[in-house]
């Protein structure tokens, strides 16, 4: 929820945002969640009401709860990473060779 009202629709943030979450997974997630998370916003130039409000805020969450029901029971996804290519379902770890492959492929078609 933090990334996407940090983000707001710019993906490159978002990501940005999530990569600084899992670095600092330990500290989130194991301790102090409301402090940690209230700084990572701070960091990022929400305030303090505006990264409570983000928390707070029922239809986001309804929404990200309606995304996760709809990979996992239309798309079928139940792991994670799960990557989609042309329609076709990868699960797990794959090197970039893997994925260039899969995708110069298609490019030739």
């Amino acid at each position: 929820m933090l990334a996407r009202c940090i983000a707001k629709d710019d993906a490159p943030k978002y990501f940005a945002v999530i990569d600084l979450l899992f670095k600092q997974q330990g500290e989130w997630v194991m301790k102090n969640t409301a402090e940690t998370l209230t700084r990572i916003g701070k960091q990022a130039g929400l305030t303090q009401q505006q990264v409570e409000d983000c928390l707070k805020d029922q239809a986001l969450l309804d929404k990200i709860a309606a995304d996760q029901k709809f990979a996992a029971e239309v798309l079928k996804v139940n792991s994670t990473p799960t990557f989609f290519i042309n329609g076709e379902m990868i699960k797990g770890e794959q090197t970039f060779e893997e994925f260039s492959k899969r995708i110069n492929s298609m490019l030739k078609t």
